[in-house]
């Protein structure tokens, strides 16, 4: 669906299917429509996405997550992106996937609480919308988390790492070398080439959107670490041709694996439960039409995110926009020129959502900044990462009493409104 600069949009705390964790979601008023200042788009009062990622490094027991619920309740957000996987692992209770180490003190241990159950309930009980966050081609952290182990077996009765079993789904640069680890790529990555690497985020998926009561599945790492990769066997077999002399082919192959395991992920969360949003944090640059000489999503990545959202499989898009509101507008990197640029591109050319990234690492005054030029450009919603850089700024406070005094509802996705979501409405939480 293609918004125009006449359209309204309304807006609607997202609620799942009859489930007593959602008993505790607010009452709603209706709202009044007003004028934003975004061009002509008309938006609901009361309707702004204010999404925080938690990543695995925020949370270590029961007790800090209740915290960081209650704190980002009390700031006025909405919507949670809690972090449940990380290299092939499970930070909850999975058949699937073993234990990730810094749950359960090893890889394939056996967790002594379910970081996904508890986010879930103590995120409902404060009224926040929960999305588990799935890193998707990372398979072994390769200096991330400190030193590379050795992948153990598990204990007896849990899950095995998918890298015990199947060494031969990591990337390959053109010599066929696979990824080590360490490496300067954050990650040991799985290809995309092989059908059970994409059919296994997929099935993760379901699972978790059939066990636990969440809002949403938000993807990261849904992309290549580079360029020069992967030129494992099942790439170059389903490729055909020789990548050297077929170049711009090459990229759009192995951008089309991405995008098929975004729609494959999509389809099996649909088949589930189709009210249930899907989100993908994309790198903060998708084409780079300023000449900044920085890598871009779609050329150097194989990241085609505008593509998912056009065809559907991607409700919404979150750009990394790490970066700084600079002196001079559109000098390298800079935080408002790309603000504007995701508004166009991601949202209205596309007619689905798109929620612009913050770095809270950058400072309480760069948050609050950030944040009032985002609201005045009429965005949909906004996302900060994350919960510790947050909370090291000391923002909470200035958040509530400045541009998140007045609460707001997550705005509504019309074209989800076939589903179980409720009338337009506002969440009257004070």
């Amino acid at each position: 669906m293609k918004i125009s600069s006449n359209i309204v949009v309304v807006s609607l705390p997202l609620l799942l299917l009859a489930q007593s964790s959602f008993s505790q979601r607010p009452e709603v008023v209706r709202a009044q429509p007003r004028t934003s200042e975004s061009g002509g788009l008309l938006r609901i009062a009361g309707a702004e996405a204010r999404a925080l990622w938690v990543t695995r490094f925020d949370y270590d027991s029961e007790a800090k997550i209740v915290r960081i619920m209650e704190t980002a309740a009390r700031a006025n957000f909405n919507i949670i992106y809690f972090q449940a996987r990380a290299a092939g692992d499970a930070y909850y209770r999975s058949s699937i996937e073993p234990c990730a180490t810094l749950l359960c003190g090893k890889l394939g241990g056996t967790p002594s609480y379910d970081p996904l159950e508890v986010a879930v309930r103590e995120g409902h009980r404060q009224r926040l919308q929960v999305h588990a966050y799935l890193n998707a081609l990372t398979a072994q952290p390769a200096g991330i988390e400190g030193k590379c182990r050795p992948i153990p077996q598990p204990d007896s009765g849990n899950p095995r790492h998918v890298l015990l079993d199947h060494p031969q789904w990591v990337m390959s640069d053109r010599t066929g070398k696979r990824l080590p680890c360490p490496n300067s790529e954050e990650y040991v990555w799985l290809s995309p080439a092989y059908p059970e690497v994409r059919t296994r985020l997929a099935a993760v998926a379901a699972d978790i959107v059939r066990r636990y009561a969440i809002d949403g599945i938000h993807l990261d790492r849904i992309r290549y670490p580079g360029a020069a990769w992967s030129h494992d066997s099942a790439s170059r077999a389903g490729f055909g041709r020789n990548p050297e002399l077929h170049r711009a082919e090459w990229l759009q192959f192995r951008t089309d694996l991405v995008s098929e395991m975004v729609r494959e992920t999509h389809d099996s969360v649909r088949a589930v439960r189709p009210e249930l949003v899907m989100s993908a944090a994309v790198w903060g640059i998708y084409e780079d039409v300023w000449n900044w000489r920085t890598l871009a999503g779609a050329k150097d990545l194989m990241q085609d995110s505008r593509a998912w959202a056009r065809g559907g499989y991607v409700d919404v898009l979150v750009p990394m926009t790490y970066s700084r509101i600079k002196g001079v507008r559109c000098a390298r990197i800079d935080w408002n020129c790309m603000l504007d640029e995701h508004i166009e591109g991601d949202e209205r050319q596309t007619g689905r959502q798109m929620y612009i990234g913050i770095d809270a690492s950058k400072g309480a005054r760069e948050i609050l900044n950030q944040v009032r030029l985002a609201q005045r450009r009429g965005v949909t919603g906004m996302a900060i990462f994350s919960f510790t850089d947050a909370d090291n700024a000391r923002v909470w406070g200035l958040l509530r009493s400045g541009p998140f005094a007045v609460p707001a509802s997550v705005p509504v996705m019309p074209w989800k409104q076939g589903s179980s979501a409720p009338a337009p409405a506002v969440d009257a939480r004070q």
